[in-house]
């Protein structure tokens, strides 16, 4: 085929070979009888072939058509094929999605979120990380396909943040100690519990309380969260955490409302990839599960 051929001329090509009648291929393309035949006469007069010959049965395609008629359907197919990816099957997906997020937020969530992935999408492999220093760069190579964290804006221009929801950081104490005052709880040892990816060099939290003159004694620095609750459980120790992550046994100290941090918990991605509808339909399954009501570890004594 010349590479001058209007491509848009071999759709009208293939409904008037499936008409055999000017009149009813006008139909279906949604124009004019004349227009069709004057279509047909510029895609002959561009192939340099007579397409179609008339007979008491209406036009029949030349043996040069009937030669090019299945190549054209299987190639207009394909196109529709490729223009229609926009439409997502998530029960088809076959693939692997590594989501990245803090720890404490995967021992909260991490079974809800996998088993609601799983269920979604039955044919992919989902692989839940720990967020770490590199899960920034990972995301913006290709090696995860999302991240969870906070909304951070001082990230790099390659990544999209989303919002799934709002959080806010509080002071905590297990429910077992009577403790409900502030003034008597700052005076506790507090737990620092260190976590990548979200302002790794200050706490805009703990700043709030020292801008009013409060002062915190971290006398414990640990990574597992689930170590930071069993020293909580057993002796009078507070840690700075946030809602969304706080499990059922440890509870809230009302703190001076001047101390309050609000925060977004969002979705990070890369920005080519944020209308993607594969990353847009992961973005509402996190929104589902940290929206939800979701109880947690029941207990970490």
């Amino acid at each position: 085929m010349e590479s001058g051929v209007d491509l848009n001329l071999l759709r009208t090509l293939v409904i008037v070979c499936e008409s055999k009648n000017l009149k009813l291929a006008a139909v279906r393309l949604g124009v004019t009888e004349s227009a069709v035949s004057k279509q047909l006469s510029r895609l002959s007069e561009q192939l340099n072939e007579v397409l179609f010959e008339r007979t008491p049965n209406g036009l029949e395609p030349t043996a040069y058509t009937r030669l090019l008629l299945p190549d054209i359907q299987s190639a207009l197919k394909s196109i529709q094929t490729a223009l229609n990816k926009k439409t997502f099957d998530p029960r088809q997906f076959q693939g692997t999605l590594t989501i990245a997020l803090p720890l404490i937020t995967l021992d909260k969530f991490g079974k809800q979120l996998f088993q609601t992935l799983k269920q979604a999408l039955p044919q992919s492999k989902i692989i839940l990380s720990t967020w770490n220093s590199t899960t920034l760069s990972s995301i913006i190579n290709g090696e995860i396909i999302m991240g969870v964290h906070f909304w951070n804006s001082d990230i790099p221009g390659e990544i999209h943040l989303r919002n799934i929801t709002d959080d806010e950081f509080v002071v905590a104490i297990a429910k077992s100690h009577a403790a409900s005052d502030f003034n008597e709880v700052k005076t506790w040892p507090f737990i620092m519990l260190r976590s990548s990816g979200w302002n790794d060099h200050h706490s805009p939290y703990y700043e709030k309380f020292v801008n009013l003159g409060t002062t915190f004694n971290f006398e414990y620095q640990l990574d597992s969260p689930q170590l930071a609750y069993q020293f909580m459980s057993k002796e009078k120790v507070a840690m700075l955490m946030t809602l969304k992550n706080m499990p059922d046994d440890l509870k809230r100290i009302p703190t001076p409302d001047a101390s309050r941090l609000q925060v977004k918990l969002s979705s990070y991605t890369t920005l080519a990839n944020r209308s993607n509808p594969l990353n847009l339909f992961l973005h509402k399954k996190l929104v589902e599960v940290f929206s939800s009501k979701s109880k947690g570890p029941a207990s970490h004594r």
